[in-house]
């Protein structure tokens, strides 16, 4: 009987062994996925001191040893309130790997959008651009060029953006509906009570 006793006993200690060592492992990945979103963002901070910064996903990799390390990607926007704001997406792997980095991907540069190929308008800083610069906005970039405070907000629909455009000294905004494919919808003057 005290024999049974005994191996009941072992085998409880190591199910409660296998279960700890479990939960252990779980609180390391979870801990070094913050550590890796923490790392990008301090460092971006450092590097864009005035950009928005998000950290848009974390993915967990493996390398060719087996030791597991974390692929991050983050949005760097700069001047988010202007008319030509410009974001990048950067890559980052945490802890770091024995390989190059990749570049950071560039979005938006110069007020330029959709130059060449395939337009597709996928980011509200692309959004922003295509509003005023696009064929048929000509009107809403002098409203922006003759009110140097104006300021846009951009709004997310299920097939496009709508960019609206408004300054505190004017009497008016604008508001410009893009498709995601590049295709000024609407141009609104609005008229403010």
């Amino acid at each position: 009987m005290a024999v049974k006793r005994e191996v009941l006993l072992i085998i409880l200690l190591l199910i409660v062994i296998a279960v700890l060592i479990k939960l252990v492992e779980f609180f390391q990945i979870n801990i070094i996925e913050a550590d890796a979103s923490n790392f990008v963002r301090e460092d971006l901070h450092s590097k864009y001191p005035l950009a928005d910064i998000e950290v848009m996903t974390i993915t967990p990799k493996y390398n060719e040893n087996g030791a597991k390390y974390f692929e991050v990607k983050a949005r760097v926007t700069e001047e988010a309130e202007t008319a030509c704001p410009e974001r990048l997406h950067i890559f980052y792997n945490y802890p770091a790997q024995n390989f190059v980095p990749q570049p950071p991907e560039v979005i938006t540069h110069n007020c330029v959008v959709c130059a060449q190929g395939i337009c597709t308008i996928a980011f509200p800083e692309e959004a922003i651009i295509a509003s005023h610069t696009f064929e048929g906005t000509s009107e809403v970039n002098s409203y922006i060029q003759s009110n140097g405070n104006a300021i846009p907000t951009v709004t997310e629909k299920p097939d496009s953006w709508e960019v609206m455009w408004d300054s505190e000294t004017a009497d008016h905004y604008y508001v410009v509906s893009i498709h995601r494919n590049g295709e000024i919808l609407g141009v609104e003057l609005v008229g403010k009570v």
